[in-house]
């Protein structure tokens, strides 16, 4: 079997979840400067999107088995679709789709000599490739990796919001809606974020799992702990990116002086980096997923390197519904992660005919169908497209 074609469609997002939604300006989406672009359907701009938006990728074989996968383009899709065009797909086409090894060190080295690029633009292409092979082989692509599972729990995880009584209402809302574990983004003021973790703890009761995200960069070191120890007091699972995920002193020191667990490495986001955390001891958890950590391969990689450290591998959301069913299909793979990260109170939805949901238990199944198991819609993804590359 040979790829025969990458084929890349720019979408705007028209009803993006909470957590899709990006602070860039309207327009900011960026607009096609390359001759490889193929103008937008009548009435479109190509580029121009108001929202967000995704990369469709298709990956074609010569024996009609098609792998899909979705491209971050929160804040605009060209970029993204232009680094697969460019650095990433003339590596692909001609080759052996089951390659998946031998393509993503490729993928590294086309970037490393003259490509220049965010290898996070691969994570959608190894997807893709993952998808087809597992269609190939008629299984559900969890299966296909080797389940070590077929149902995990899923955590509901907040947008940003401003008060106290916000997250501990959304809180409610998320254990009356089935799940079992509730994670904040909280403001990003020690003080106020304290106070919001702490709404929460009393509103949900001692049962919920809970864990705080302020998402890096907000406090220093004398906050983190003090934010810290309040959080072990509350019985909080994790603090995730308490400090710039650049910070490795900084980590390593919050996961030697705290009992609470330390969750970093998202945005230092390849495998290779997570060993410097893990080695370092300057996280107890690492995150990884596969629209940033170079696809399910780079996943993989990256929690089967942690389990020989004895720590968990957290998959993260990608806010991309195609690429949340890729990471459910890898957390079912792996044994070192407890949970899977879903947008509450809305997430991704746009380019599937169904969403992702949990049981009555909080947790997500293995879908049954061969490969990521979901169908795209496609007239929404027609209607969308503003740019094909």
């Amino acid at each position: 079997m040979r790829i025969e074609a990458v084929e890349l469609a720019v979408c705007d997002v028209p009803n993006p979840g909470v957590m899709d939604r990006s602070p860039a300006k309207p327009g900011d989406g960026g607009s096609p400067t390359s001759g490889a672009v193929r103008p937008a359907p009548a009435g479109m701009k190509p580029g121009a999107g108001s929202g967000p938006q995704i990369v469709v990728v298709r990956v074609r074989t010569d024996r009609g088995i098609e792998g899909h996968g979705f491209g971050w383009g929160v804040k605009g899709g060209m970029r993204v679709a232009h680094t697969i065009a460019e650095v990433y797909r003339p590596e692909l086409v001609g080759q052996d789709p089951f390659d998946r090894e031998l393509l993503w060190q490729t993928a590294l080295r086309a970037s490393r000599y003259g490509g220049l690029a965010s290898f996070a633009a691969y994570g959608p292409v190894d997807v893709a490739l993952w998808d087809i092979a597992a269609k190939f082989a008629g299984m559900p692509l969890y299966k296909f990796i080797g389940a070590f599972r077929d149902r995990i729990p899923a955590y509901a995880s907040s947008p940003f919001m401003k008060s106290p009584e916000d997250y501990a209402r959304l809180a409610l809302e998320a254990r009356k809606a089935g799940f079992t574990a509730f994670k904040l983004h909280p403001p990003g003021d020690p003080e106020l974020d304290i106070e919001c973790c702490r709404a929460v703890r009393l509103a949900v009761g001692p049962d919920m799992v809970l864990m705080s995200d302020p998402v890096g960069g907000n406090y220093d070191h004398t906050d983190a702990i003090r934010v810290g120890r309040a959080l072990e007091k509350l019985n909080f699972l994790w603090l995730e990116e308490p400090l710039y995920d650049h910070d490795l002193h900084g980590l390593e020191m919050l996961s030697r002086t705290l009992d609470i667990s330390i969750c970093a490495g998202e945005w230092n986001s390849d495998f290779f980096s997570k060993i410097n955390y893990l080695r370092s001891g300057a996280a107890d958890i690492i995150r990884a997923d596969v629209s940033w950590t170079g696809g399910i391969t780079g996943t993989l990689k990256s929690a089967h390197v942690a389990e020989g450290f004895g720590v968990n591998c957290e998959i993260h959301m990608t806010v991309l519904a195609l690429m949340d069913v890729a990471n459910l299909h890898t957390a079912l793979a792996i044994k070192n992660c407890r949970y899977l990260e879903l947008p509450f109170p809305d997430g991704a939805t746009f380019g599937l005919q169904e969403r992702l949901q949990i049981d009555q238990r909080g947790d997500l199944h293995g879908p049954a169908s061969p490969g990521l198991g979901f169908e795209l819609d496609e007239e929404a993804i027609a209607r969308a497209t503003v740019a094909t590359l």
